[in-house]
């Protein structure tokens, strides 16, 4: 058996089938025993409603009366002043537009009036499927909500929204920061435009100044002081794709796409300048604030970290939530299909979070959550790449032998122990058995395939750890996956352009063509 030392990574050595499958001579010596870790984070709730599938595109908590409003395919509001027994007040609400549209839709963002807690404004940037519109919601009888009527312009789409002296404030995407005016009255009036932005996404406004996540254009400010005449006054562009934010204490806390977290000294608005910036394995598509914390939604999980210095963000936890899939296998003549039990759910995709004191309110793709923050617990938090739903180790002749990497990181702040690494078909393997990884480094396990048939063989990899959050996660491995995959030839193919024109794969042959897939939400 031979040990290996890596930098803060120890790496033991492994025999086939993991520690389960070796014989008293081949076990390490000595073993890597698991550290005894409570979670930082600790659900309170899975809020099921009406809906099970509602796309939860922001979640915003208002301290004043401890509700939860929701934008998804509705829009609605939740008692939260019990974080563990939340409920529904108003749910499965759709707007009606002037124009129509395929399917009526909820909303993308919300704001409140502070003067008028009744008045929720809701917008949608339009899709496909849904219209654009600027409207809202009366929820003085929240049995009986009336919605605000819909705004349409030519040409504008709808993007973010905060309420400040009275106005309402829209990031109108590439059209700049839209200043509005609603009266029950006379309706909606668009009091000006201003201009200089990139691509604004969402606002906030405190005072006379609005903070603008402006897409690639970064983090923007713009002087509201006069609504009729907004002017820029400056920005500072940084990596990625600003999209969403939150003003407290002089910082801006950005979520900008596959750029992370980035923290912004605002505390001049005429020279903002980047304080910190914090990397997530997702895409940062929300950010929360609350008791020195901030809170990101990045897609593939949502992370919290201690800001209470603002140059040097500290990592508390993050939470990993999964979608069951149902997975089948299917085989024979007549083919006969049967659940697939041991396949790896998911990870079910998380888009906003809210935050207050020591809770914490997730906007997941499915249903909301509350968690309960306890920031003084440290912990391991393991990170793996999506792509262990399903790792395609290749066509291999029988005999012979593929193999792979699997990077595994540790995020948390407490030592990362793989204790037992193990794949239950003996064609394939994993090496190292166990693992310890220091907080912030990563190790590299290989997997390999020697393939004992022609046909598709299949296996899952078990990774036993120390994680309180994650104590088993899986990874379903494939070799010789029948049709397209790793390793195999592009099929000749023919395909219509938006234009009429078609496009074939055929003169493409010898470089490389990159397919993307992606959605209209």
């Amino acid at each position: 058996m031979t040990r290996l030392g890596l930098a803060s990574v120890v790496l033991i050595a492994t025999c086939a089938g993991g520690l389960s499958g070796c014989g008293p001579e081949d076990m390490p010596d000595p073993l890597l025993q698991p550290g005894r870790h409570l979670s930082p984070l600790v659900q309170l709730q899975r809020l099921q409603g009406d809906a099970d599938h509602m796309h939860i595109a922001q979640l915003k908590y208002r301290e004043a009366d401890s509700k939860l409003f929701f934008c998804s395919y509705t829009f609605g509001m939740i008692d939260a002043s019990d974080p563990q027994d939340m409920s529904y007040e108003v749910q499965g609400l759709k707007h009606v537009t002037p124009s129509g549209s395929n399917r009526d839709p909820g909303c993308l963002h919300l704001a409140w009036d502070e003067d008028d807690l009744d008045l929720v404004y809701t917008s949608h940037r339009g899709n496909i499927d849904f219209a654009v519109f600027l409207s809202g919601w009366d929820l003085t009888d929240p049995d009986a909500p009336v919605q605000l009527p819909a705004l349409q312009e030519p040409g504008v789409a709808y993007g973010g929204i905060d309420v400040e002296n009275g106005l309402i404030y829209v990031a109108l995407q590439t059209g700049g920061l839209g200043i509005y005016d609603y009266d029950a009255g006379t309706g909606w009036t668009n009091i000006s435009t201003a201009s200089g932005l990139n691509n604004a996404w969402n606002v906030q406004v405190i005072g006379d100044i609005a903070y603008v996540a402006d897409g690639t254009g970064g983090l923007a400010t713009v002087d509201v002081s006069d609504p009729l005449a907004p002017s820029f006054i400056a920005r500072v562009v940084f990596g990625g794709n600003a999209e969403d934010l939150v003003v407290a204490d002089g910082v801006a806390y950005v979520a900008a796409g596959s750029g992370g977290l980035v923290l912004v000294d605002v505390s001049d608005p005429a020279a903002p300048s980047v304080l910190s910036d914090v990397p997530t394995p997702g895409s940062a598509v929300g950010v929360a604030y609350s008791a020195g914390r901030a809170y990101v939604a990045a897609w593939n999980d949502t992370r919290i970290y201690d800001v209470s210095d603002p140059a040097s963000p500290a990592f508390i936890a993050a939470l990993r939530l999964t979608i069951e899939q149902g997975y089948e296998t299917c085989s024979g003549d007549p083919e006969v299909c049967v659940p697939d039990t041991q396949r790896p759910d998911p990870t079910a995709r998380t888009l906003h979070v809210a935050a207050s004191g020591d809770d914490m309110f997730v906007g997941n793709w499915w249903v909301p959550y509350s968690f309960r923050v306890h920031a003084d617990r440290s912990a391991p938090s393991i990170v793996l790449p999506e792509d262990v739903a399903r790792i395609d180790l290749g066509p291999t002749e029988v005999g012979d032998t593929n193999t792979r990497e699997l990077s595994v990181k540790n995020e948390g702040n407490a030592a990362l122990t793989l204790f037992d690494n193990w794949v239950d078909n003996e064609a394939f393997a994993v090496s190292p058995a166990q693992v310890r990884i220091e907080p912030g480094e990563s190790a590299e396990l290989t997997l390999s395939y020697t393939a004992t048939v022609t046909t598709s063989e299949t296996a899952v990899l078990q990774l036993w750890s120390d994680d309180p959050q994650q104590p088993i996660r899986s990874a379903y491995l494939v070799g010789n996956q029948p049709g397209l995959g790793v390793g195999q030839p592009l099929p000749d193919t023919e395909v219509t352009l938006l234009d009429g024109s078609t496009l074939s794969t055929a003169p493409l042959i010898g470089n490389v063509m990159v397919l993307a897939y992606f959605a209209t939400f």
